[in-house]
Order: C-alpha cells, then sequence, then structure tokens
C-alpha cells in the first residue's frame, strides 16, 4: 500500500461578499453560482465545486445584504508543498450572455502549516488578492 505523503488540510470558504450585482440599478438583487477548483502543481489533487449545486443564490449589492455566510468546504485532502485556489462567480441573465465576477487565484507553495489561517480582505498591506473590485471572499485554511 502506498504511503500518503504531506498534511491533511481543509479548505471552507466562510463567506462571500458582492460589491457590485451586476444588474440595472432598480434591480435589488443578482442572481449569482459560484465554481471553486483546488488543486496542486503534479496534478495528484484537484476537486472542483459548483454551489449552489442547483439553481442560484440572490444577493444584492446593497452593503446590508451583500454578504452570504457560506461555511463551504472546498477541498479536504492530503497536500505536499503546494496548492492552488480558485473562485469564480457568474451572475445569471436571461436575455444575454451571463456576468463574469473576477476571477480569484492563489497559490501557496512551502509547508502547508504555513498556510494555515483565514485568507480574507484588508489582512494583507497592499494588493489583498480576497478583495477584488466586484466581490470579495474569505476562506480558511485548517490542519485536520
Amino acid at each position: 500500500m502506498e504511503e500518503l505523503r504531506g498534511e491533511r488540510i481543509r479548505v471552507t470558504l466562510r463567506w462571500i461578499q458582492i460589491l457590485d450585482n451586476l444588474e440595472p440599478a432598480w434591480k435589488e438583487r443578482g442572481e449569482f453560482r459560484f465554481f471553486a477548483t483546488v488543486s496542486s502543481r503534479n496534478g495528484d489533487v484537484r476537486q472542483e465545486t459548483k454551489f449552489p449545486e442547483e439553481g442560484h443564490y440572490e444577493i444584492s449589492d446593497h452593503p446590508a445584504w451583500n454578504k452570504m455566510n457560506l461555511d463551504k468546504v472546498l477541498f479536504d485532502g492530503m497536500i505536499t508543498d503546494h496548492i492552488k485556489v480558485e473562485l469564480r462567480g457568474e451572475e445569471l441573465d436571461m436575455m444575454s450572455a451571463n456576468d463574469q465576477l473576477d476571477h480569484y487565484t492563489r497559490e501557496f507553495e512551502g509547508a502547508p502549516a504555513s498556510w494555515i489561517g483565514l485568507h480574507e480582505p484588508h489582512d494583507e498591506e497592499s494588493d489583498d488578492p480576497e478583495n477584488m473590485t466586484n466581490w470579495r471572499i474569505c476562506y480558511e485554511i485548517a490542519k485536520v
């Protein structure tokens, strides 16, 4: 039997915040669906997630109603020295092509223990990748 290498980690999407619902001003909420991919450089890890699995989320861009708590597990498994977290979202349109939210990509390298923690907007000094122009995300990488 092959021995598992690395460390077991879990990537959990804590919340999403919509800054622009990509709809006309008179429409309060947009209809969103999201896609996540967690993968490794050597190809031994790849987990894809679509959420919700059916239908869509209705989310406003009004500051009082634009944050959605999800606590959605995107990955749970063994990692050695690299992981790539990708998230994309789209606002569904009936009469035209769906509107795409900014694509999120972040790669972590080295010891998995150094990635542990909450990755959220404003936790870095400049160009925080979780703080995009039309949405924000917060996820946690935890050792299991």
